[in-house]
């Protein structure tokens, strides 16, 4: 299904496949080189389903077809830079902002350490590279592969 130049169908699966790898990866590197494991785990079934849904959600952005077409590179190497500039554009400035005025949520997320900050960006980065494997925008086939 295919609405003002998203492919949905696509979108869904890949954003899906994308948030669970970035848990995945955080859980199995746990520890490795003081970094990684700062999700809660499969513990807490609320924070997964919020995870995956907002993995699904945030990827709209790099979906849309203009800005997927700016993107340099094919899809993977698209995926991996949106990727970093969500984490640089959202995470750190605008929630740096929000948290610094008020917004829990934000202030939660406050980074504690350079090991945090490297976690954050290292699986921003792979969330992006799978999100850009598995997305198949209309107009573009087998670019990703």
């Amino acid at each position: 299904m295919v609405i003002k130049n998203v492919h949905f169908k696509s979108l869904i699966v890949a954003g899906f496949i994308a948030g669970y790898m970035m848990f995945f990866i955080d859980h199995w590197f746990a520890g490795l080189f003081g970094l990684f494991g700062m999700f809660p785990g499969t513990s807490n079934w609320g924070w997964m389903v919020t995870h995956h849904i907002e993995s699904i959600l945030f990827a709209i952005p790099f979906a849309w077809l203009p800005l997927y077409k700016k993107l340099p590179g094919p899809g993977w190497l698209k995926g991996s830079i949106y990727g970093f500039l969500w984490w640089l554009v959202l995470l750190l400035i605008i929630g740096s902002i929000a948290g610094g005025l008020g917004a829990k949520p934000f202030q939660m997320l406050a980074p504690t350490s350079a090991a945090i900050v490297i976690t954050d960006i290292l699986l921003h980065i792979i969330w992006g590279f799978v999100l850009g494997v598995f997305y198949i925008p209309p107009d573009v086939k087998n670019e990703n592969v």
